[in-house]
């Protein structure tokens, strides 16, 4: 019995097919956690510092992270530094086991959410002449309801975004004890 061309040849794609995704559940398998920074700077990989803040996390964090998404619509490079912000603050969130959650909101002029910003801190920036703000700031609390905050995040601070990170996560795991004094 011969098999002829099409059939030999739609055999092989199937194999290539199933190859291909045993791959792909594989990888995902063992690889999940696994990352590669491939950006020249090394823009994602975290300081050994960092790394070792990260790891004496003893309670629970958690993140809000406010983004206006208007707020990148009308100056996109706030939107090109809101990734930069939303992915550094997802490496935190990977690399502390479970320690660190974190929150996407978009503030909504007039909303719960806008509300629970400003009783934060955050700073609204008016974007136009109806005087609408926007957010782009973080919250950052911890179980005992300490809290930290970056009311704004600025373009300018960008090569300090890791540290100011880094700085809130150790703030929050290490509260300062009361001092009592006889």
């Amino acid at each position: 019995m011969t098999i002829s061309r099409k059939a030999a040849a739609a055999i092989a794609l199937l194999c290539a097919v199933a190859l291909l995704v045993g791959i792909n559940v594989i990888a995902e398998k063992t690889l999940a956690g696994e990352r590669i920074d491939l950006t020249e700077q090394k823009l994602y990989t975290l300081s050994e510092g960092s790394k070792s803040t990260i790891a004496k996390i003893d309670e629970p964090l958690t993140f809000r992270f406010y983004y206006s998404k208007r707020l990148g619509d009308e100056i996109p490079t706030y939107g090109l530094y809101a990734n930069r912000v939303r992915e550094l603050l997802q490496e935190y969130v990977a690399l502390a086991n479970g320690k660190i959650r974190l929150e996407e909101l978009n503030p909504e002029p007039y909303s719960a959410v806008e509300d629970r910003a400003l009783a934060f801190g955050l700073q609204g920036v008016p974007i136009d002449q109806g005087g609408e703000l926007v957010y782009f700031g973080l919250a950052a609390t911890n179980s005992t309801d300490d809290q930290q905050v970056i009311p704004f995040f600025q373009p300018e601070r960008e090569r300090f975004l890791e540290y100011d990170l880094t700085k809130i996560v150790h703030n929050l795991a290490n509260p300062k004890k009361p001092v009592v004094a006889l």
